[in-house]
């Protein structure tokens, strides 16, 4: 039996290609491959924090869901002081490019905008 993904696995899924075709064209444009490394740690960043984010409120619904307020808002100020923390890091490295690294931490969110636009039209039923 198929197991049905839900639209935050989904965005995960298709993030991959998102980020080599990303990556690809644009080392092919710039030739300088800091500017990539500096686009895949926005990347990676996001989708570390994104997965803490799916895991723990996941199982907050499942195990505990008296705690869903107080984990929600823990893990975003994390995330967030995360992020920060990341950007500073791309900051203070010469080589890198801090915009690229701001542009990585938004892949989710533009893969997840088609994602959802796709799959919330396809009208499929969650409990088959």
């Amino acid at each position: 039996m198929k197991k049905k993904m839900n639209i935050i696995e989904r965005t995960f899924l298709f993030s991959w290609p998102y980020t080599i075709l990303f990556s690809l064209v644009l080392y092919l444009i710039t030739t300088n491959f800091d500017w990539v490394v500096s686009f895949l740690l926005g990347v990676f960043s996001v989708l570390l924090m994104q997965s803490l984010n799916y895991r723990v409120m996941k199982n907050a619904f499942k195990n505990d869901p008296s705690k869903i307020k107080s984990r929600s808002i823990i893990l975003y100020l994390v995330k967030y002081v995360f992020y920060c923390i990341i950007l500073y890091v791309a900051l203070t490295e010469p080589d890198w490019n801090e915009y690229l690294t701001f542009a990585g931490l938004f892949t989710f969110r533009i893969v997840s905008f088609p994602v959802t636009l796709i799959y919330a039209n396809k009208g499929e039923d969650d409990d088959a």
